[in-house]
């Protein structure tokens, strides 16, 4: 296997902060790399020209002699994007100067190939897609690059991983973008387009053309946000003072522009850190910081009338943590720490259950403790991409004073558990699931 590093610097002086790759899927049946040409106010560091494997080059596996060349002549793989029966497996967060995502068939825990991003301003901002070809998009990620940690300059970035991955398609972004990171506050369209995003510094949407490479729209809407919730280019989101619904309209240019807002939720109204979005349902889940829980439905646009909450998340003895609304829109999963202090909190205890319940009703499918699971800790939940199959990460049980990864699926209609195996394949460990999204 082989690592690569690369990275475009603004300014001649700039350190240049190391991005390393890793792939373990086919390899390319390229001959040779190739440099951009750097822009006005850029240096470019050339990369070691690479070609296929082959005669004296090493796939990293078996011993080998050092020939006479210097440097070596190197291998390249090219990542193989998630297939519509895979996840991403992401490790590392907050602090971490940068992030490996794996993609990982959950039914077997065998993860096949590894990608490293660059860290978000808070959580990683990373969005997956599902993809036949080693040159469909596989990863993108919205990175922040510090030469010179929290008092140098930085560059923010959105970034596209596919291919071989040596030189990924990258957005620089400007200065003053603060792209929030809370899960369900950024999005790709459907078309594969567009990354939208709510932005910190602006108070409003940005939108940036990927395959320009570049910022093409930003709309100011302070009191709403942060949720991208995208039907097509249509986005959906809170406002929570108001009581209103707003609709943006992304344009073939990619100019954001609101075009419609509906006071449609009641005045007990509480709004939530992080959302989900069921893309064929297209609808939204949204479990209120009071536990009450909503689904609204886009599919014909706002909504008219009042909507109201399908049940309420409060239960004694714990406190609601993370959730999930499945593709198809028709099962919810939430988290249950074992403390009432939020799970927010540095002190919010541990994830202990999972409730499944109908997205439509609220009605209770199946209560998945660490006992029903076969856990002794849970990290994270995604849905398959399907819909049918609700996947739990987490450690199973010790032995010798020892956990391993393990990933359990759970048949989302009635809650019974289909399957548990352990993780292989990764160089570290991993902690977050993320369903990967169908570009059509």
């Amino acid at each position: 296997m082989t690592v690569v590093s690369r990275r475009l610097v603004r300014g001649a002086a700039a350190a240049v902060p190391v991005a390393l790759v890793l792939s373990l899927a086919a390899c390319s049946s390229d001959a040779a790399g190739s440099e951009a040409e750097p822009t006005a106010g850029e240096v470019t560091y050339p990369s070691v020209p690479y070609t296929a494997p082959g005669e004296g080059i090493s796939l990293g596996r078996d011993d080998q002699a050092i020939g006479t060349t210097i440097p070596e002549p190197l291998h390249v793989g090219e990542v193989q994007p998630a297939r519509s029966n895979e996840l991403l497996a992401v490790a590392g967060g907050f602090g971490n100067l940068e992030v490996g995502v794996n993609v990982i068939d959950p039914a077997t825990g065998v993860a096949a190939g590894r990608i490293v991003v660059g860290p978000g301003i808070w959580d990683p901002v990373i969005h997956g897609f599902v993809g036949e070809k080693t040159s469909d998009p596989a990863v993108l990620a919205a990175e922040v690059w510090r030469p010179r940690g929290s008092r140098g300059a930085a560059d923010f970035t959105v970034t596209t991983y596919s291919g071989n991955l040596l030189e990924p398609a990258e957005a620089l972004l400007p200065d003053y973008a603060r792209v929030h990171s809370r899960p369900g506050s950024s999005a790709v369209t459907s078309d594969g387009k567009y990354f939208v995003t709510w932005d910190d510094g602006l108070y409003g949407v940005r939108v940036v053309d990927l395959a320009a490479k570049k910022e093409s729209g930003a709309l100011q809407i302070i009191g709403c946000g942060p949720f991208t919730w995208l039907d097509g280019h249509e986005l959906y989101s809170v406002c929570e003072e108001t009581r209103e619904l707003i609709q943006i309209s992304i344009d073939d240019a990619g100019v954001p522009t609101e075009t419609k807002r509906a006071k449609v939720l009641p005045g007990d109204f509480v709004s939530a850190r992080e959302v989900t979005w069921a893309a064929d349902a297209k609808k939204a889940l949204l479990v209120g910081g009071n536990g009450d829980v909503y689904v609204f439905d886009f599919a014909n646009g706002l909504p008219s009338s009042t909507v109201a909450p399908i049940g309420n998340a409060g239960q004694d003895g714990g406190r609601f943590a993370g959730n999930a609304i499945d593709n198809t829109g028709t099962r919810i999963a939430i988290e249950y720490t074992d403390t009432e202090i939020h799970p927010h909190s540095a002190r919010g205890g541990d994830v202990v259950k999972i409730e499944l319940h109908d997205a439509s009703t609220f009605a209770p499918v199946k209560t998945l403790d660490l006992t029903a699971l076969g856990l002794t800790g849970i990290d994270s939940m995604a849905y398959s991409v399907d819909g049918r199959t609700l996947y739990v990460l987490g450690e199973g049980p010790e032995a010798d004073g020892e956990t391993e990864k393990t990933i359990v699926g759970i048949d989302a209609s009635n809650g019974d558990k289909v399957s548990g195996v352990p993780v292989t394949g990764t160089v570290e460990d991993i902690g977050t699931l993320i369903t990967p999204q169908v570009i059509r």
